[in-house]
C-alpha cells in the first residue's frame, strides 16, 4: 500500500460509540464490534458476521493497525450503514517468514503456510463461539483486500476444494499473489535464506524453534529486504498438501469448494501503478526481471520468451504499437499476472454466484477501495487530499455510504441490492450478475468519480487471461509439481515427463 495511502488512512476513521468486545487467547486476538450491548445480552439475534483479513503483502499489517489512535479495521462504518445489522470480527494471521515460509524442509518438518492455517482459526473462532453474543455462524462472510483476498482464494481451493471453508459468502478485493510453485527449488532457497541468517545451516525447523526470537525477527526482516512493492519474497506457496497447485489450476480443474454461495469480486482501475519496479527502464531490463520471476527451467522451455512475446517490446509489433513506453508494458503484466486475472479465474469458476465491480475513483490505484470500505459519519473529508477528486469531495461521505450499502447488504442476505441504500446521492443502481457471454464480462458495477454506473470490464479479459493460466499450467507441469488426476494440459510450451514426479503430499 502506498504511503499517501497510509497517510490516509491515518485519518480515515472517528470515534463511534460501538460496544467492543476484545478476546485473547495464547495464539490469537480476536476485537468484536457489535452495534450496541443489546447483540451481546441476546444471543438469539443470529446476525450476519463479517470477518475481515487484511493486506499487507504477506509481510505486514494488522486488525489493530495505527491503534489506539486509528483502528482502521474496526468496522465502524460498516455497523453504521447496516445500521447494527452486522457483526464485525477481525483476526490476525502471522507473516512474513513466521506466516508463509515453504519449501520442502518445510513441508517435511514444519507447517508450510502457517498464516492460511491461522485464518482458518479465526474462522474456526467464530464457528465456536459467535452465538454466544448474537451471531449466527451459518451467515459468516470472508472479506479481504490484496494480500487478506488472496488468502481467501486460497482458503476456497485449500485441499483440493475438499475443505469446509467455514464461510458461506465472500468479497474478495484486489485479490494478489505471485506464483510460488518451485518447491524443490525457489521455496526451498528461501528457506535455507532464512535458515542460514539465523545461524540454523543445516539444522532444520528444530533449531528454528529454538532460535531467540529477535534472531528470528532480524532474519525475517533480512529475508524480506529483497522484496519490493512489485513482488512478494514469501506468501502463500504450493505445498502438495493444503495448497496443492496454484489457485488458477485448482479453479481450472474443479478442485475448489463449492459451498459458498455468493460472492463479490472487485478490483480497481489502476491495480499495477504502485507495483511498477522504478528500474525497468529498457526492454533488457524487462527481460531480466521476467527471469527473476520464474526458474531457469521455465525460461529453458520457452516461458519466459513466451511472456516477453505477450507483452511486446516497446515500439514495436503493431501499428501503432502496444506499448510507447517501458513503464506501459509493466503495467500491463503486473495488473493481469498479479490481480486482474485473478478476478476472471473466480468469475469464471463461480459462475452465476458472482457480482462483479470496478473501484474507479480518481486515482482509482491499489488499495484505494479500503477508504469507501471502512469510512465512517466522522470523516473529515478535506483530510483526503488529492485520493477524492474535488468535484467528488463534497460527496464522497454519501458516495462511500452507498458503497459500503452495497457490501454489508450483501453479508446480510447475499445480495448486494436488497438493503443498498435508497435514497442515496449519487444515487445507488440496481446491480446485476456479470454477463459472460463474450471475450469481457459486462454488467460490472463501477463506483467511479461520478457515482455508481454499469460497465463492461476490460481489466479482465478471457484472452488475456487463459494466457496466466497456461503459464500456471506450464511452469507447474514442467517441473513435476501437478497433482495427480488435476493435472492442468497446456499448449503455451511443450511439456514432456510425468508433470506429476515431482508431486508429494
Amino acid at each position: 500500500m502506498s504511503l499517501r495511502i497510509f497517510a490516509t488512512l491515518h485519518r480515515l476513521l472517528g470515534n463511534y460509540g460501538l460496544q467492543s468486545l476484545r478476546l485473547q487467547s495464547a495464539s490469537q486476538e480476536f476485537r468484536m464490534a457489535l452495534t450496541d450491548p443489546f447483540a451481546i445480552q441476546n444471543p438469539a439475534l443470529k446476525l450476519p458476521v463479517i470477518s475481515w483479513f487484511y493486506g499487507g503483502s504477506y509481510t505486514s499489517g494488522s486488525k489493530d493497525q495505527f491503534a489506539p489512535i486509528l483502528p482502521i479495521y474496526e468496522g465502524t462504518g460498516l455497523l453504521q450503514v447496516s445500521s447494527g445489522n452486522v457483526i464485525f470480527v477481525a483476526s490476525n494471521y502471522r507473516l512474513g517468514a513466521f506466516g508463509f515460509l515453504a519449501g520442502t524442509t518445510m513441508e517435511r518438518e514444519g507447517t508450510p503456510n502457517a498464516g492460511l492455517y491461522d485464518q482458518r482459526a479465526a474462522l474456526q473462532w467464530i464457528q465456536n463461539h459467535i452465538g454466544l453474543v448474537g451471531g449466527d455462524k451459518t451467515q459468516v462472510s470472508a472479506w479481504g483486500e490484496s494480500a487478506g483476498a488472496g488468502s481467501i482464494l486460497h482458503q476456497l481451493v485449500a485441499f483440493g476444494g475438499k475443505q469446509d471453508p467455514l464461510f458461506s459468502r465472500a468479497v474478495l478485493q484486489s485479490p494478489g499473489f505471485t506464483f510460488a510453485f518451485d518447491r524443490k527449488g525457489l521455496l526451498e532457497r528461501n528457506f535455507k535464506t532464512f535458515a542460514n541468517a539465523t545461524g540454523c545451516a543445516g539444522q532444520g525447523v528444530s533449531c528454528l524453534r529454538a532460535a531467540n526470537a529477535e534472531i528470528l525477527q532480524r532474519a525475517n526482516t533480512q529475508l524480506l529486504s529483497g522484496q519490493g512493492s512489485e513482488n512478494f519474497t514469501v506468501g502463500p506457496s504450493t505445498d502438495g498438501n493444503l495448497i496443492r497447485q496454484l489457485p488458477p489450476l485448482e479453479l481450472a480443474s474443479g478442485s475448489y469448494t463449492k459451498i459458498p454461495t455468493s460472492f463479490i469480486f472487485s478490483h480497481v482501475s489502476n491495480e499495477a501503478e504502485i507495483f511498477i519496479p522504478p528500474d525497468i527502464l529498457t526492454d533488457s531490463d524487462f527481460n531480466t526481471f521476467v527471469d527473476q520471476t520464474f526458474p531457469l527451467y521455465a525460461k529453458d522451455a520457452g516461458v519466459n520468451a513466451a511472456i516477453e512475446a505477450h507483452y511486446p517490446p516497446v515500439m514495436s509489433g503493431s501499428v501503432p504499437p502496444k506499448y510507447a513506453t517501458e513503464r506501459d508494458r509493466v503495467r500491463d503484466l503486473q495488473g493481469e499476472y498479479l490481480f486482474y486475472c485473478n478476478i476472471r479465474f473466480l468469475s469464471d469458476a463461480y459462475e452465476g454466484e458472482n457480482y462483479n465491480l470496478q473501484y474507479s475513483v480518481t486515482p482509482g490505484i491499489h488499495a484505494a477501495d479500503l477508504l469507501p470500505t471502512f469510512y465512517n459519519l466522522n470523516v473529515n473529508l478535506t483530510l483526503f487530499g488529492e485520493l477524492i477528486p474535488t468535484s467528488l469531495i463534497l460527496l464522497f461521505g454519501s458516495f462511500a455510504q452507498g458503497y459500503q450499502s452495497y457490501l454489508t447488504s450483501h453479508a446480510r442476505s447475499g445480495d448486494p441490492n436488497k438493503y443498498r441504500k435508497i435514497p442515496n446521492i449519487p444515487p445507488t443502481i440496481n446491480w446485476p450478475k456479470p454477463g459472460t457471454g463474450g471475450d469481457v464480462f459486462t454488467g460490472v458495477l463501477d463506483a467511479g468519480d461520478l457515482g455508481f454506473s454499469l460497465i463492461t470490464d476490460g481489466k479482465t479479459t478471457k484472452s488475456r487471461c487463459q494466457f496466466w493460466r497456461d503459464v500456471a499450467a506450464a511452469v507447474t507441469n514442467l517441473g513435476g509439481y501437478a497433482p495427480p488426476g488435476s493435472v492442468v494440459p497446456t499448449n503455451l510450451v511443450p511439456v514432456t515427463g510425468d508433470p506429476s514426479r515431482n508431486y508429494k503430499t
